[in-house]
């Protein structure tokens, strides 16, 4: 069968100062589920977390590439808050069956850091769906975490603080 299985797919999952709580569009539940337990444990749980947020964030947000499941998914992550000021990252995704690596993933991730200023749910899903999907194929490790002009780090997913940690404190 030629081409994508399933098609790309654009969605997010996180906190939107718009928004009383947690909010999302477009990703697979199971997907949902394994990335906010990550998350949570990773970045929002982080010993000394969340210290000068936003500020320990670095420029244009975190940005990674994971392979899993015969699948592929390339994200951005920003520092965000719900209405009541509760902290926790918004993540934006892209899947697919396919994709490239970090240096082909950077003008997606860059697009959909301006999408992210949209503070509306459905309009920023229309706005992530919209992103034209970056082509191409990568052979890359399960994790793959980087930040803007920045080589990207291989990372182990049950244990990605050494990589986190040079990420943030790279200024």
């Amino acid at each position: 069968m030629p081409g994508s299985v399933l098609g790309p797919q654009a969605g997010f999952w996180g906190k939107l100062p718009a928004r009383g709580d947690f909010v999302g569009r477009g990703l697979p539940e199971a997907f949902r589920r394994r990335w906010d337990r990550w998350a949570a444990t990773h970045l929002a749980g982080r010993e000394g977390w969340p210290g000068d947020w936003p500020h320990d964030w670095p420029d244009g947000g975190l940005r990674l590439r994971i392979a899993s499941g015969g699948r592929a998914a390339a994200g951005l992550v920003l520092p965000s808050a719900d209405a009541v000021g509760r902290r926790f990252p918004l993540a934006l995704f892209l899947l697919d069956d396919t994709l490239p690596g970090p240096e082909a993933l950077e003008p997606w991730c860059e697009a959909a850091l301006q999408a992210a200023a949209e503070p509306d749910p459905d309009a920023l899903w229309q706005a992530l769906a919209a992103l034209p999907t970056p082509i191409g194929k990568a052979d890359a490790p399960p994790l793959l975490l980087w930040r803007r002009g920045h080589p990207a780090l291989e990372a182990d997913p049950a244990a990605p603080e050494p990589a986190l940690a040079a990420i943030f404190s790279s200024g």
